[in-house]
């Protein structure tokens, strides 16, 4: 599979974007038209990547295509060349969860459960953000990641290796009760969670004062802060996973809870 490089790949977003393309279910910016995931095709398409699969929905790229989309809480995790997406109620008027993505359809996730994938950008600048998307009428850019919910990188994207260190875990703790939800999105009006066991070892990737991020049972979501334990009686683990803390989330660590940062 053919990998170019974040800065090729946001030439070609702007390269779209310039066009100015009307909006149009299926185009890819090939003649005039576009819609939001027709855009990453088609600038991948512009830079040379070839036969680019999985890439023909939301839904279907989320669960199948990026492997480590994952919540997004801050700017400050995101790098030039990385895509977006928007999320809503599977239920949302006019933008219904297709029934293949729903439990029991072919395409059910374990992992996404039935959260509807419903937008895709382009983070084409960082410091100050930038994300480009194909929405109606036209091209657009959004300054602020309000509204975007997850992110990752495109397996046709090869970012620059970041120095990872080593997984940070904590307990899950409740004064009674089996069970606490960890949910898809940091709010308790979220409807899609999974009930994680008191006792469970979590990896703590985003801490929060209210809500923080967590990797459970290979599955990625937000739990209440307050039912997370982070102790020196904590069993220490040398592992480092796939989707490591940058050096900006292990400082915000060791801020929040002490300790220092050894590299893995």
């Amino acid at each position: 599979m053919k990998q170019i490089t974040p800065e090729k790949y946001v030439e070609g977003i702007n390269s779209i974007y310039i066009e100015q393309p009307t909006y149009r279910t299926g185009g890819d910016g090939s003649e005039g038209t576009c819609d939001c995931i027709g855009m990453v095709r088609g600038a991948l398409k512009r830079e040379g990547v070839e036969g680019v699969s999985g890439m023909n929905g939301t839904n279907y790229a989320a669960r199948h295509t990026l492997k480590t989309l994952q919540p997004l809480k801050k700017e400050s995790q995101l790098r030039l060349g990385d895509i977006v997406m928007k999320t809503k109620d599977k239920d949302y008027q006019g933008m219904e969860l297709p029934a293949q993505y729903r439990k029991g359809g072919n395409d059910y996730s374990e992992k996404w459960g039935e959260t509807n994938f419903t937008h895709i950008g382009t983070v084409t600048q960082v410091n100050p953000i930038r994300i480009t998307h194909m929405t109606s009428p036209t091209a657009k850019i959004d300054s602020s990641i309000k509204g975007w919910s997850h992110f990752d990188t495109l397996p046709w994207v090869k970012q620059a290796e970041e120095e990872e260190f080593p997984a940070v875990w904590a307990t899950v703790c409740a004064e009674s009760g089996k069970t606490v939800k960890m949910r898809a999105k940091p709010s308790t009006l979220c409807r899609t969670y999974w009930d994680v066991p008191i006792g469970s070892e979590v990896v703590l990737t985003e801490p929060g004062d209210t809500w923080s991020g967590i990797i459970w049972n290979g599955r990625s979501g937000y739990m209440m802060t307050k039912f997370l334990q982070i102790g020196t009686d904590l069993p220490i683990y040398g592992v480092i996973i796939n989707t490591g803390l940058t050096k900006t989330q292990a400082e915000e660590l060791v801020r929040m809870y002490g300790g220092e940062i050894t590299a893995g």
